[in-house]
């Protein structure tokens, strides 16, 4: 049997046993994720402590792999590559010599037009100067009358004179001075017809060169007077380029200050530059340099000449005005010991890789390089090994591990050409 304080027992027991559940899984909710972490430290311990140690070698680092290739021996005839703007050896001004209006214009009077040596571009209304030239004429008819009828009076004169025959006569009385002015006035009018004829000639505007108009300065209607210009004109034999040549540009031509081109002809040029998007070429030829070196800039400044630059010759002119590249050939083979481009570095500097793969650091001084290869005369030796790859801090004496250059097949269009080309 049970009692009263038996059910207040039952009534307090339930509340507490529900209250024990509660706490007891906060209590693991909190436990748990600790438990987790040091399981996960004491495995990570546990294999740390018994993987495998790493062997220390007590030796130096390994040597800096770099890429070198062997410095060839070449016989080579080296070029330089210059730029400059070409322009006409002759270029003038057509100007008026007489005044007037321009009456008529050949259709070559035009910017761009070709004409002849000789052809008429201009004419000037000549009809003043036609009447110039009958009134000349008159002057010389009616002088020479006058020159006539002196030498007949002059001989009249003599003739009288003899008949009396009393003494020598004078100059005066045989009419000698009346005679040479006679003669001096005819000298006169026929000059006068000849000065009358130049204008009226002068009229017709001619080319004196055969080339091409550059710029027309007058049109058809103009009145011009003497000296006024009617156009600029340039010939079309010879387009000339100056380009600036150093010391170093000089010694690789072998050409000095002041060098003039024999009629055998200077050093071959080549001539390149694009033109309507397509490289175009025209051959040339060193002719002369400059008896000067210029103050400001210290260079020698050379002519280069084209010659027909209009010609049919070419793949198309060579106008003025167009900035050029010109290679110039060298004035003989020389040899040289060639290296890739690469193996220069800061433009002094070579790294020879001795037999002992140590780095040998050498000032060197280039006599030419171009896009691929660097060429020298001193500073190395055939059959070196020198670095083509990128070595920070080099010192002489530095260890490193050689691996060989591929050779390359690329080929530089400005390359020195050798003896076998």
């Amino acid at each position: 049997m049970t009692g009263p304080h038996d059910d207040d027992a039952i009534e307090m027991t339930a509340p507490t046993r529900i209250g024990g559940i509660a706490i007891a899984r906060r209590t693991l909710m909190v436990v748990a994720p600790i438990a987790v972490v040091v399981g996960t430290v004491a495995v990570l311990g546990m294999l740390n402590a018994t993987r495998p140690k790493p062997e220390k070698k007590d030796g130096p680092p390994n040597p800096v792999a770099v890429q070198v290739a062997a410095v060839e021996a070449r016989s080579t005839k080296l070029s330089i590559s210059v730029q400059g703007e070409a322009r006409p050896r002759v270029q003038a001004a057509l100007a008026a010599q007489v005044a007037g209006r321009i009456v008529w214009a050949d259709p070559a009077f035009a910017e761009g037009g070709a004409f002849r040596s000789g052809q008429t571009l201009v004419r000037i209304d000549d009809a003043d100067y036609r009447l110039a030239v009958i009134r000349a004429r008159a002057q010389v008819a009616q002088a020479r009358e006058g020159v006539a009828r002196e030498e007949a009076e002059s001989e009249i004169a003599k003739k009288d004179w003899e008949t009396i025959g009393n003494g020598t006569a004078s100059p005066l009385a045989l009419r000698e001075p009346q005679l040479a002015q006679a003669r001096a006035s005819l000298d006169a009018a026929q000059a006068q017809l000849r000065s009358a004829e130049l204008d009226l000639e002068r009229t017709s505007i001619r080319a004196p060169f055969a080339g091409r108009l550059r710029v027309k300065r007058a049109n058809l209607g103009d009145y011009v007077g003497p000296g006024a210009p009617v156009a600029e004109v340039f010939s079309t034999e010879v387009m000339e380029i100056r380009i600036p040549l150093a010391d170093t540009d000089l010694a690789t031509l072998q050409t000095p200050v002041g060098f003039a081109a024999t009629a055998a002809g200077g050093p071959p040029a080549h001539v390149t530059a694009s033109v309507g998007g397509v490289e175009r070429r025209w051959e040339g030829r060193l002719v002369r340099t400059e008896a000067a070196i210029d103050p400001q800039t210290r260079l020698v400044y050379g002519i280069v000449e084209v010659r027909d630059p209009f010609g049919p010759k070419n793949a198309a002119p060579l106008p003025p005005g167009l900035f050029v590249t010109a290679t110039i050939d060298g004035a003989k083979l020389e040899s040289f010991l060639a290296a890739p481009r690469s193996a220069l570095k800061r433009n002094e500097y070579l790294y020879v890789v001795k037999p002992d793969n140590t780095i040998d650091v050498r000032v060197v001084q280039a006599a030419q390089t171009t896009g691929d290869e660097v060429y020298f005369r001193t500073g190395v030796a055939a059959g070196e090994r020198v670095v083509v790859s990128h070595l920070p801090s080099a010192r002489n004496g530095m260890k490193v591990t050689p691996i060989a250059r591929a050779a390359s097949a690329a080929s530089d269009p400005l390359r020195p050409r050798t003896e076998t080309e």
